[in-house]
């Protein structure tokens, strides 16, 4: 996992604000075997082109740290205080389906905020609609097969 990917995941679970974010929308260029982020919850950058921003709007301080072992990349935010929410990234209603002859990989990225007191649903929000060309071997999945 390339660092900006490490900390687009990492702000999706904070009160920050993302400001620029480019993904590549329209190509699943791998299957999911023993995925554990969503797909479709990366980001892009390019130089002098595309570009990921986020703001702190909060009135707090926070810290990102990342790093690297023999093996991993990891990563953390650290706040000043802790936060009386916290957040889940999901993705619901994935498929895939078949349109004019091509595979499509379909699902909504949903980001849920609970509040850490009482287990209450604060906010589901909708932060990614995917539907993304398949670029693999599509003959093992499961596909509908769309008119």
């Amino acid at each position: 996992m390339p660092i900006y990917h490490l900390i687009h995941w990492m702000v999706l679970h904070t009160p920050l604000t993302i400001i620029e974010h480019h993904h590549h929308d329209n190509l699943d260029l791998f299957p999911a075997f023993g995925r554990q982020v969503p797909f479709g919850v990366g980001t892009s950058i390019f130089y002098n082109y595309l570009d990921y921003r986020f703001r702190n709007d909060t009135d707090m301080t926070f810290q990102l740290t990342a790093g690297t072992d023999d093996r991993y990349l990891f990563g953390e935010i650290r706040a000043e205080r802790p936060l009386e929410v916290k957040y889940h990234i999901r993705t619901e209603n994935e498929s895939f389906s078949e349109e004019d002859g091509i595979v499509y990989r379909n699902g909504d990225v949903f980001r849920n905020t609970v509040d850490k007191k009482t287990g209450t649903l604060i906010s589901h929000e909708c932060i990614k609609k995917n539907h993304a060309r398949v670029m693999y071997d599509s003959s093992s999945l499961s596909i509908v097969h769309i008119d």
